[in-house]
């Protein structure tokens, strides 16, 4: 009887010790997932930006708008390239391509660039402001 007790005192406490180091490994994946999902937002970002790059080779840097500029054209104060989406937002290019994408933040493509307007995006920003 006591050889038993001590048997099973022994598994549990076996059990216990092999419970703790899953739980560490666990935690330790966990953190190499997270650390592995924000390098390959980081990567998707760079490759969009990249292939933004690669399918308009003449882009120059955009000049500053013209408050007094009242038409609606790709070049307009009233449509922001996905860059000052990002800015406006602080967010990433993938992370802002995904909310286009998915139709949470309204966008327009007026030729072969994607644009937001600027009340759409103050909309989205009213509708998801953590202040409200």
């Amino acid at each position: 009887m006591l050889k038993d007790s001590q048997q099973r005192s022994r598994e549990e406490s076996l059990v216990a010790v092999s419970s703790r180091q899953l739980q560490r490994t666990l935690e330790q994946t966990k953190q190499a997932l997270k650390s592995h999902r924000r390098s390959l937002e980081r990567l998707e970002s760079a490759l969009i930006e990249f292939q933004e790059d690669l399918n308009h080779p003449q882009r120059r840097p955009e000049l500053p708008q013209v408050k007094e500029q009242v038409e609606v054209g790709a070049g307009s104060p009233d449509l922001l390239s996905i860059t000052e989406v990002c800015q406006w937002l602080g967010m990433g290019k993938s992370w802002v391509y995904q909310r286009i994408n998915s139709g949470e933040i309204p966008s327009v493509k007026p030729g072969d660039n994607i644009k937001v307007r600027r009340e759409d995006l103050e909309g989205y920003l009213e509708t998801n402001s953590s202040d409200s």
